[in-house]
C-alpha cells in the first residue's frame, strides 16, 4: 500500500518515548524505552522505503544518491551511496525487497519482505528481516508487520537486538478525513546495556487531525529488570501530556 504512515508513526513514538529519560521520579527503564523507540523507527522506516517502491516499474535512479536495481519480477534492491541523505537520514548500503500483491487489491496493496545488505541509517548498522501482510477491507486496512532477528549496531559496537509483532489499523483511509491509525502489538529484545526487555503496545492511537502530532490515547508498557514502566498517552484529547508510572509512582510529563 502506497503510504508513508509507518515512518511517521515511528517518529511519533520516538518523540514520546525518548522523553522518559528525563524523568527523575519514578525511575523508569529509560534505556529500554529509548532502544525500543529506536528499533520501532528502524523497522517502520525500512518498511516505508520498501513499500513505497514496490509494484511494477523499472529500476534506475530514484534520487540523487538512491537507485532501484531490479533482481527479478518481484524482487529489487534499493541502493544508497555512502552517506546518502534521503528523507532526512543518512544511509549507506542496500535494502533487498521482495513483494507480492496484497490479496484482492492488485496494484493498490502489497505484502513485502525486507532484508539488509551492508545497510546503515544514521551510522547504525542494521540486520534482520521485516515482513508485512496486508489485510482488508481496503477502506479500513489492517497491516501486520513482523520483524525478526533484528540487530542495530552503533559506532561504539553497542547493539540493540529485538523482534516485534505489530498490527496497524487505519481508519478513514479512502476519505478526505485525516486518517486515524491504531497500533497494538509487542516487541522484545536486549537493550544497549545488555538487559532484556519487553514492550507491549495497547491500542496506541494517532489521530492525524491532531496537529500536535502525538498519540492521543493508548499505553506502552516496558517490562525489564527495572520493573514495569507504563507510558499512558491519555484518553483521546489532542494534547502533549502523558503519564509515566513505575514502582507505583506516577508523574505527568509534557512532551
Amino acid at each position: 500500500m502506497k503510504t508513508n504512515y509507518f515512518k511517521i508513526i515511528a517518529i511519533f513514538f520516538a518523540m514520546g518515548l525518548f522523553v522518559v529519560s528525563s524523568c527523575k521520579k519514578p525511575d523508569p527503564d529509560s534505556q529500554s524505552a529509548e532502544d525500543d523507540a529506536r528499533g520501532s523507527f528502524i523497522m517502520a522506516d525500512a518498511f516505508a522505503l520498501g513499500n513505497d517502491n514496490a509494484g511494477g516499474g523499472g529500476g534506475g535512479k530514484l534520487d540523487g544518491c538512491m537507485t532501484k536495481e531490479i533482481i527479478d519480477a518481484h524482487t529489487f534492491k534499493l541502493n544508497f551511496t555512502d552517506g546518502c541523505d534521503y528523507r532526512g537520514h543518512t544511509r549507506s548500503g542496500s535494502l533487498i525487497v521482495a513483494w507480492a500483491m496484497g490479496g484482492e487489491f492488485g496494484e493498490r496493496a502489497f505484502n513485502i519482505t525486507v532484508t539488509f545488505d551492508g545497510y546503515s541509517v544514521d551510522g547504525i548498522g542494521v540486520q534482520g528481516k521485516i515482513k508485512s501482510t496486508f489485510k482488508g477491507p481496503y477502506a479500513t486496512p489492517v497491516i501486520d508487520v513482523k520483524s525478526t532477528n533484528m540487530v542495530a549496531t552503533f559506532s561504539n559496537n553497542e547493539t540493540i537486538k529485538w523482534s516485534s509483532d505489530k498490527r496497524f489499523t487505519i481508519a478513514n483511509f479512502l476519505t478526505e478525513t485525516p486518517n486515524i491509525v491504531t497500533m497494538s502489538g509487542t516487541a522484545s529484545g536486549t537493550n544497549r546495556s545488555g538487559d532484556d526487555y519487553t514492550a507491549t503496545y495497547s491500542s496506541v492511537k494517532i489521530d492525524r487531525a491532531c496537529e500536535l502530532g502525538y498519540p492521543v490515547s493508548g499505553t506502552v508498557t516496558i517490562d525489564s529488570n527495572k520493573g514495569t514502566t507504563v507510558i499512558d498517552y491519555g484518553s483521546g484529547n489532542c494534547d502533549n501530556e502523558i503519564s509515566v508510572t513505575n514502582g507505583g509512582v506516577t508523574v505527568n510529563v509534557k512532551l
